[in-house]
């Protein structure tokens, strides 16, 4: 299957990026609140609210139906557990569940023309070359690991850690893991493509220390940034050329 157009890439990356800020905003928000909401409403009010809402991607239509149907279904489960016994430990492992969802959307892109990462990729990006794609699922099947080693240190804590532990890991620990591979990655991929569209300050330096004429993936890459500037070059810049 052929890659999407932009207007659909952008479209699609749209989309993805706005899931993952909300996923992102739960994930932080979630720990933060956790205890403060339960003291003053109760286990079973909040996770009775919760799986209402947890339900609600049961009705929109869409490609990925089947996986917001199988989230919204394990999501659903543990709420009504937390609501029948009223015991915080199940609230806690909501937190291991929306992990697992993430790393079965990111493997579900796996099998698609373009993962996850690429997508996002293309939003941040549009003028990225098609080479990309073989890392970005490099990436994205990390990001897999990633999320579900995340996942069962969250259950783990959850069953058999204190609630201080749990609080933590959620709230700072995992927050700063995220930080460090997602900055690694960047200077990885900056060194690998060697791609500096750009021309900020950071790229005038690292294309100092990474010349791009020195790779193969470089030369490719400022030859994809030549015919990008080419394509999008106004004919008021061609005459003065």
């Amino acid at each position: 299957m052929p890659p999407a157009p932009s207007s659909e890439r952008r479209r699609v990356g749209l989309a993805a990026a706005g899931s993952g800020a909300l996923i992102a905003l739960i994930a932080v928000a979630y720990p933060l609140a956790f205890d403060s909401v339960l003291d003053r409403l109760g286990v079973r009010a909040v996770s009775l609210g919760l799986a209402a809402i947890a339900l609600v991607p049961l009705a929109l239509r869409g490609p990925a139906r089947v996986g917001r149907a199988v989230g919204a279904a394990g999501l659903a489960g543990l709420l009504l557990a937390a609501a029948f016994t009223e015991d915080r430990s199940w609230l806690r492992g909501v937190l291991a569940w929306v992990y697992v969802c993430l790393a079965g959307a990111a493997a579900a892109s796996l099998r698609e023309p373009e993962s996850l990462i690429e997508r996002g990729a293309r939003w941040l990006v549009p003028e990225a070359p098609d080479f990309i794609g073989g890392y970005c699922r490099a990436v994205s099947a990390l990001w897999v690991v990633f999320f579900l080693a995340s996942a069962a240190t969250i259950a783990a804590l959850a069953v058999a850690g204190t609630p201080e532990g749990w609080r933590v890991f959620t709230g700072r620990t995992l927050w700063l893991a995220m930080a460090f591979l997602t900055t690694l990655e960047f200077f990885v991929r900056k060194t690998w493509f060697r791609y500096y569209a750009r021309g900020g300050p950071f790229e005038r330096v690292w294309s100092a220390l990474f010349p791009a004429d020195r790779t193969e993936r470089g030369r490719r890459s400022m030859a994809a940034i030549a015919q990008w500037r080419e394509r999008t070059a106004s004919p008021a810049d061609e005459t003065s050329g």
